[in-house]
Formats: C-alpha cells, structure tokens, sequence
C-alpha cells in the first residue's frame, strides 16, 4: 500500500517539474521588449535617426536657394549636390573634426552648402558618423554609387535614408562622373543616400 502511494507520488512531482519547466521556456521565449530591453533602445535610436535623416533631406529638398515660388530656382539639397558634381570632378570627402577634406587630396576643403552645413549641425554635434552617397544610372542602364562623404564602414544598426533630384544638362559644368543618360535637357537622376549610425 505504501509502495503504491510512493511511486504516484514520485510521477507527481515529476509531472510538476515538468510542467514547470515548460511554463517558464514559454515565458522566457514570449517575453515582450521593455523600455529598458537593449533591442528595444536600438529601434528608438534607429527610429530617431531616420526621421532626423528624412528631416534633413526633405527640408533641404523644399527649401529654395532663394524665396521663390517659380520651380525652376534649385533646392539647398540639389545646389548641394550640383557644386559638389562640378567641383573637382567629385572628389570624396570626410569630416575632420573641423572641416570637411578630401580623402584623396591633401588641403582640399568642401564648399560650405547647405548638405554640409545640415549634416555637421544636426548629425555631427550629436556624435552621429554619417555617409552620403548618390546613386544613379550609366549610359547601360546599370546602377552606380560614387560616394560623396565617407566617414568610414556603418555598424549594423545604421539607417538608410534617401531623396531623389534632377540634374539637367545646364546643371553640369565640368563632370566625368554622373553620365548623361538622355539626348534631352535631362543629364540623370540621383538618389542622395544619407546613412547614419551611432558611434
């Protein structure tokens, strides 16, 4: 009798840890993500810097050179991009710690454009390591990066914005780089890639 009650005994316990062990696996795997979780802190930053990336090129993008409503005074973000296409046949550029300078050649400074003044106000002060990259079309049809600010390789948690504009031909001056992909005014259309990450 007691040999009985011993070994249900036994299977009892057994089952209980059982069951206890799967209950706290399943909890353990179906934990929800809380402010203070690192994943959820990693999706707060990157959330935060693509909406400070989208601001940047968007603002630029829609703010004139000079007030104006007549569409064909270029935008802060396209003179940015056409006085660096004519300005030493693209040369590469990365921030210093005081200025932006070529990574190729010695003692060649950007120009100050509304891009660089944006990206060293919002991004650099705050310890954010930015790239700025175009993107566009060859002769082929192909797609091409040539980069504009290298700050070096992203981490893993960067973001990746971008906005596209128009180059006409009256826009390039002295280029090899962008290719003049059509027999109208149109010379090519680029998408200015922002990427950022914390350092």
């Amino acid at each position: 009798m007691w040999g009985d009650r011993g070994q249900i005994q036994t299977i009892e316990g057994l089952t209980a840890a059982i069951i206890i062990v799967i209950v706290l696996v399943t909890v353990v795997q179906t934990s929800s993500v809380t402010p203070l979780s690192s994943s959820f802190t990693n999706q707060h930053i990157k959330l935060e810097l693509k909406n400070v990336g989208n601001d940047i090129l968007s603002s630029l993008d829609e703010t004139r050179i000079y007030n104006s409503s007549d569409p064909s005074v270029p935008s802060l973000l396209k003179q940015s991009i056409v006085i660096w296409v004519n300005y030493d046949n693209c040369t590469q550029f990365s921030w210093n710690n005081t200025t932006y300078v070529s990574t190729h050649q010695n003692n060649i400074t950007a120009k100050d454009t509304g891009l660089y003044s944006a990206l060293k106000f919002a991004l650099i002060k705050k310890g954010t390591a930015f790239n700025v990259e175009l993107r566009y079309p060859n002769e082929d049809g192909y797609m091409q990066t040539t980069k504009m600010v290298w700050n070096g390789d992203p981490s893993e948690n960067s973001v990746m914005v971008s906005r596209y504009i128009v180059l006409r031909d009256d826009d390039i001056s002295n280029n090899r780089i962008i290719p003049d992909i059509s027999t109208t005014d149109l010379h090519n259309t680029i998408e200015v890639r922002l990427t950022m990450w914390v350092m």
